[in-house]
């Protein structure tokens, strides 16, 4: 699995020099670095990488826009590190509220927004 986490980021890296963060391809490969990094058990990456593809996809209102943000959500709930969590978290709400404005946020995305914000609620009460 390391080595497939080795290349992923390879991938990405390459593809991303070549032809810009925002490129289909480079966006992909950067999901599954992603994907992988959560296999890997390195949650904090795997929610960096997963919050980088939603949040470029948000912004260029694409339609996909929504299962990223619920994908880099499902990373972020494994986290440990409670600021990391919040920082995170806030950057999560805010994609969600994007979304809700755009009339593009489904309700189990709601769901899944909520569900953020208690949390983030929660651990800003600690933190």
């Amino acid at each position: 699995m390391d080595e497939a986490y080795a290349l992923a980021t390879v991938l990405r890296e390459s593809l991303t020099e070549q032809a810009g963060a925002e490129h289909p391809e480079a966006l992909e490969a950067r999901a599954v670095e992603a994907y992988i990094a959560h296999l890997c058990g390195d949650h904090r990456e795997a929610v960096v990488l997963a919050l980088a593809v939603a949040r470029i996809r948000c912004s260029a209102g694409d339609p996909r826009a929504p299962e990223e943000v619920a994908r880099a959500a499902a990373a972020w709930h494994r986290l440990d590190d409670e600021r990391a969590a919040v920082a995170h978290g806030c950057e999560l709400l805010h994609m969600w509220y994007q979304l809700e404005r755009r009339g593009l946020l489904s309700p189990t995305h709601a769901g899944l927004a909520a569900a953020v914000r208690r949390r983030v609620d929660s651990l800003e009460a600690f933190v």
